[in-house]
């Protein structure tokens, strides 16, 4: 059997896909063909493998990547969601919002996220997708996405932590993040900042005491906070 080619023995082993730099767009499209076919046939291991061979393949082919990224069990979408360029946003937002938490989390680990994609991960993820997704320097937060990560980390000091240290946390975010947190978070970002966000933290904390002048561009998050506090 020529390297490259596919194999398959029955549903105990093995379905392989090797495409070497050079394949042409035809040579991919046979093997597309053959192996969409094949693979469901197959062992979940044997996918499993398959997907993380898959997943770093830039001339994967198509189908075959479309049908296992899809698939119900997260092992086996799972190495293509975290790393696959084949998979683009419509498609990491249409399992985000259909999918388990383990595609969830698998998606959080991307790079790069859009916000259509986080803003869906923040509706649905748990806690530990949230932290992930939140952790993640490459992600990227619409305004209602931000709101919605601020939230869930007043009940959650290592979610605040995570998202107080975010270099594109704006300043009325901040302000309205630690309006929510427990003093003791409070301390942690303010001892745990980078000395470029460490004044931040400090005139905000500043504000919120009454100390302090409010930072341009920033309002009152204190009623506002209190009255969701109140409707929680």
């Amino acid at each position: 059997m020529q390297s490259g080619a596919p194999t398959h023995s029955g549903r105990s082993r093995t379905c392989s896909y090797r495409a070497p730099p050079g394949f042409q767009p035809d040579h991919v499209d046979l093997f597309d063909g053959i192996l969409v076919s094949l693979v469901p046939r197959t062992e979940i291991e044997a996918r499993s493998e398959l997907a993380e061979r898959l997943a770093e393949i830039v001339n994967a082919p198509p189908l075959l990547v479309r049908q296992l990224v899809r698939d119900d069990e997260a092992s086996i979408a799972g190495p293509l969601l975290r790393r696959s360029p084949l998979i683009d946003e419509p498609t990491l937002v249409e399992i985000a919002r259909m999918k388990s938490q383990l595609h969830l989390l698998a998606i959080a680990e991307r790079l790069t996220l859009s916000t259509p994609i986080t803003d869906v991960i923040v509706r649905r993820g748990d806690r530990d997708v949230i932290r992930r997704v939140a952790g993640n320097a490459g992600a990227h937060f619409s305004q209602a996405g931000y709101s919605g990560l601020i939230r869930r980390a007043g009940d959650d000091g290592v979610l605040a932590l995570t998202v107080g240290q975010r270099d594109d946390l704006s300043a009325p975010m901040l302000k309205d993040l630690l309006e929510r947190s427990l003093d003791v978070v409070r301390r942690r970002l303010s001892e745990e900042a980078k000395p470029a966000a460490r004044a931040m933290i400090s005139r905000v904390l500043g504000e919120i005491s009454g100390t302090a002048r409010p930072l341009p561009g920033t309002r009152d998050f204190g009623a506002g906070a209190a009255r969701d506090r109140q409707a929680a």
